[in-house]
């Protein structure tokens, strides 16, 4: 499909792009006859537009697999529309440029939805003239690494009628930028239990920063990395300090993010994974391995999603009981995205999935470096979700294809 083409779905149709289709890589203008799906499988895809939309309709656009979708300025139709629902998925990204649409042209309420063990990305890109429009995100599903940036402002707690106390309502974290003043707001309604908000108020600066929502994608604490000189704890490391690839090279350290987070906030969806000794092959782990569920560690030449390993036996999510009060996470970043061993483990260095403001020393980077640098992927196939997994893996792991429906990938 060639950039400009228009692309029409009918009702109750779902389009799926996907590697190998014509409109992989196009741009285009899409027609929503009826409540409709588009759908971006593994694939860079940009809509420039929607040309029509049915009026009443429910509209889904989603990005699974790796599959990076941007829906740029000149939607023209949305005020037509009932409701407009993004889905994200494993490692996959959503842009929703509003660029210089205005009053009249907009929804004022959208429904984001996370979904899968990996990392997964949402930003509203405000439009450049609002005329005071106020746009609200209804986000449900967020898990570790996942980010949410909206409008490009800096969050604050939409209070409600009763102060600040007011903030958590409706099971919902309610958080804003901007005002009805100058320019409009953006609102963020962040599905969570009333003690996850209690939580969250002891210490937001770790699970915000900038215009960006996120959790930790990272080695537990008490991590044993392999450098010249013997393993060291992940937390006794310090930049300059040179680590063992897997394949025997030494490299610097560059960085080390760190974010802590409460157990309540560490615990359900955002539990860690525990890869017990000899788990994966034998002496590996050479002990048991705690990471984040989106930490890659590297089976057959795959870099693979921890969340994605779990077997509910010998890989299996750490139980909220068993966690400290606060849980500190790790990540180590080096010039390249490589891999080192992590209790005798191959894993990924810091590849910016997730964004360096996340972590609670992001100053120090700053300090450092000054801006922000860019780390290129390894070339190798990463897999975010259980059904991905070759069948040989899955039989040599024990991993079965029906799991519980709170842990399915």
């Amino acid at each position: 499909m060639a950039s400009g083409v228009k692309l029409e779905i009918g009702e109750n149709q779902n389009v799926t792009i996907g590697e190998g289709d014509d409109a992989a890589g196009s741009s285009f203008e899409v027609s929503f006859l009826g409540s409709s799906q588009l759908t971006v499988d593994g694939v860079d895809t940009r809509v420039d537009g929607i040309a029509s939309a049915q009026a009443g309709s429910n509209v889904s656009f989603n990005a699974i697999n790796g599959g990076n979708l941007l829906i740029d300025q000149g939607i023209g139709q949305l005020g037509a529309l009932n409701s407009l629902k993004f889905g994200v998925g494993d490692n996959s990204s959503i842009t929703f440029d509003a660029g210089a649409l205005s009053a009249g042209n907009m929804l004022n309420s959208y429904e984001v939805e996370f979904s899968g063990n990996g990392t997964g990305s949402f930003t509203f890109e405000k439009p450049t003239v609002s005329l005071l429009d106020n746009y609200t995100f209804n986000v449900k599903g967020m898990q570790e690494g996942d980010q949410l940036k909206l409008g490009g402002g800096e969050w604050g707690l939409d209070e409600g009628f009763f102060g600040w106390q007011d903030a958590y309502r409706d099971g919902q974290l309610n958080l804003v930028q901007g005002n009805d003043v100058v320019g409009g707001k953006v609102v963020a309604r962040i599905e969570m239990t009333e003690e996850q908000y209690q939580k969250f108020l002891e210490n937001p600066d770790a699970y915000l920063s900038g215009s960006t929502f996120t959790q930790p994608v990272c080695f537990a604490a008490g991590t044993m990395i392999a450098t010249p000189d013997g393993e060291t704890a992940v937390e006794a490391l310090s930049i300059g300090d040179l680590v063992m690839t897997a394949s025997g090279e030494q490299v610097p350290v560059k960085w080390i993010g760190r974010q802590t987070i409460s157990r309540l906030s560490a615990a359900g969806n955002y539990s860690p994974v525990r890869i017990r000794e000899g788990a994966l092959a034998a002496g590996i782990p050479n002990q048991d391995l705690v990471l984040t569920a989106s930490h890659g560690v590297i089976l057959d030449d795959l870099v693979i999603n921890a969340g994605a390993l779990v077997n509910h036996d010998t890989i299996d999510y750490v139980p909220g009981a068993e966690l400290p009060d606060s849980v500190t996470y790790y990540h180590i970043e080096t010039d390249s995205h490589e891999v080192i061993l992590a209790n005798g483990t191959e894993a990924e260095t810091y590849i910016d999935y997730v964004d360096r403001q996340a972590f609670d020393n992001y100053a120090e980077y700053v300090a450092l470096y000054g801006i922000e640098t860019r780390v290129v992927e390894m070339p190798r196939h990463r897999i975010s979700s259980r059904r991905l997994l070759p069948l040989a893996l899955r039989e040599r792991l024990g991993i079965q294809d029906v799991m519980p429906l709170s842990r399915t990938a």
